[in-house]
């Protein structure tokens, strides 16, 4: 039989675990959907592949890191920028320029970036490739 006090003594327990829970889950990062849904090729960068997408929020603004891997063993010249968007899927925070970055071949970059505003909810990565014409590596 449980008395008055250990059933107090529960509801507290239970009470502490659920206000934890809260505050780990306003606290954890944003997921991406998918790497798919977030990124954009123009044309088909067939040896150039996002790997990975980490996404959350700092001090009201939109970080992301995206890694890319070259699966080539050619050296890899891509060009990204982020198109930054608000809860209505509008755009915010004007367009980006393009930037350069080379891979190596069988190397991993890691993108890091942040939204230019805090109304960003959301992003896609936009990705361009031209000289992506490496044999895929085996």
């Amino acid at each position: 039989m449980m008395t008055l006090k250990q059933s107090g003594a529960r509801r507290g327990i239970a009470g502490l675990l659920l206000a934890a829970g809260l505050c780990l889950s306003l606290a954890a990062p944003v997921q991406a959907a998918s790497v798919a849904d977030k990124v954009e090729a123009l044309g088909i960068p067939n040896q150039l592949k996002v790997d990975t997408i980490r996404v959350a929020r700092r001090n009201d603004f939109l970080v992301i890191q995206a890694e890319i891997v070259n699966s080539s063993n050619d050296t890899q010249t891509l060009y990204y920028r982020f198109k930054w968007l608000d809860d209505a899927g509008f755009t915010v925070g004007g367009e980006e320029g393009w930037k350069p970055v080379t891979i190596y071949g069988g190397q991993k970059k890691v993108l890091d970036t942040m939204a230019p505003v805090p109304q960003a909810t959301d992003f896609r990565l936009e990705l361009h490739a031209p000289d992506n014409k490496g044999l895929p590596r085996q």
